[in-house]
């Protein structure tokens, strides 16, 4: 299916490229890049039309031996990554309130921005004692009180706005798993209000994104994104982010499936656009902050090609549309090596470290339309 055929009659949506290839690329041997984007450069922040592609490791980065840390922001370096996306985690910074361990969050940010990427950091979660009532044992419970949150939001700012140019509000707050007890959107917008507004007073020149919205329907307590996005705008959130953020993973379905419409959370970011231009916000980007489809075993995995053609079709679609910004590739390296598990086999590289072909994709794309 061609994405075109998603563009409805009077719609406002850009023109998309279509450069579908499904052919395999060859892993390149591509040595050190210098980046275009470094850190303390405005290219960190501002919205490009360039293609940008970043990589979405997951919170197990921050745990890695110094010399596997180094390995992996390597391979992402030289698969032309500009940017590295961690989480800023207050639960695991302040977990007794007002006192701050700052030293595995120090060592990741200062590891990426050694290797010459921009960091884009994830201000999320919530230590035990600023839970709301209704979900005090899990750290993925939202705050009791917006105001508390942004004071951390405050303090993390202040202290890495040398470093980091690049802050996104919470991870997937329209599902259960990431905002309990349940999604609520007035209760994440103001969230976002107050920590967008005391982020903008350190650092007037960053860029903010609202919280990715992760693959889902109007159901089980989960809201999907573009109800989610919709009501955003109708409570007048929408002032309080410089582009909106999406996670459009659709496997083990390619995102062009045409049987997969009416819940393709790829193919919705076009109605996203929409509910973005008739909002006044046509100058917005959307990022695409995570996406990727996993290997292995399990039932629903994918082969390594089907892997590879899912990050192109995405990426191809980002050339081919200057409204959507930045991809983040979810994950760089494979959290695990147990095949029969889905959640261990994102990874671009085996745990191993060995290639797949989507490393070779990405990196082939990267060095033909990003301009390094």
């Amino acid at each position: 299916m061609e994405w075109n055929s998603l563009r409805r009659a009077g719609a406002a949506t850009a023109t998309v490229l279509l450069l579908f290839g499904a052919g395999a690329v060859p892993a390149a041997a591509s040595g050190l890049r210098e980046q275009q984007a470094t850190v303390g450069s405005p290219s960190c922040a501002r919205q490009s039309d360039a293609v940008r592609i970043g990589v979405s490791p997951g919170a197990s980065i921050g745990a890695l031996s110094p010399a596997d840390l180094d390995r992996e922001l390597t391979l992402a370096r030289d698969a032309g990554a500009f940017a590295v996306r961690l989480d800023i985690d207050w639960s695991g910074i302040e977990s007794t309130r007002g006192r701050f361990d700052w030293s595995r969050t120090d060592r990741v940010i200062d590891a990426v921005v050694a290797h010459g990427m921009c960091v884009h950091g994830i201000i999320a979660y919530t230590p035990r004692w600023a839970r709301v009532a209704g979900a005090v044992n899990d750290s993925h419970s939202r705050p009791a009180n917006p105001s508390t949150f942004a004071a951390f939001a405050k303090t993390v700012v202040q202290r890495y706005q040398s470093r980091i140019k690049i802050w996104e509000v919470w991870n997937e707050p329209n599902i259960v798993t990431f905002f309990k007890p349940v999604p609520d959107v007035a209760a994440y917008s103001a969230l976002l209000r107050a920590t967008y507004t005391v982020i903008k007073q350190v650092q007037p020149d960053s860029t903010v994104l609202a919280g990715g919205m992760a693959p889902a329907e109007d159901k089980d307590g989960n809201i999907a994104g573009t109800t989610f996005l919709s009501k955003m705008y109708a409570q007048g959130a929408n002032k309080y982010f410089d582009a909106f953020n999406v996670h459009p993973y659709t496997w083990p379905y390619l995102p062009n499936d045409p049987d997969t419409a009416s819940w393709n959370t790829a193919m919705k970011m076009w109605s996203m656009r929409d509910t973005m231009i008739a909002g006044g916000d046509s100058g917005k980007q959307i990022w695409i902050t995570e996406f990727g489809a996993p290997t292995g075993t399990a039932p629903n995995s994918v082969s390594e090609q089907v892997q590879s053609d899912s990050i192109g079709i995405v990426l191809d679609a980002v050339l081919g549309n200057d409204w959507l910004g930045p991809a983040y590739v979810y994950s760089l390296r494979d959290a695990g090596a147990d095949t029969a598990d889905t959640e261990q086999n994102f990874g671009l590289v085996r745990r191993d470290w060995t290639p797949k072909i989507a490393y070779g994709r990405v990196d082939a794309y990267a060095a033909e339309h990003s301009g390094r």
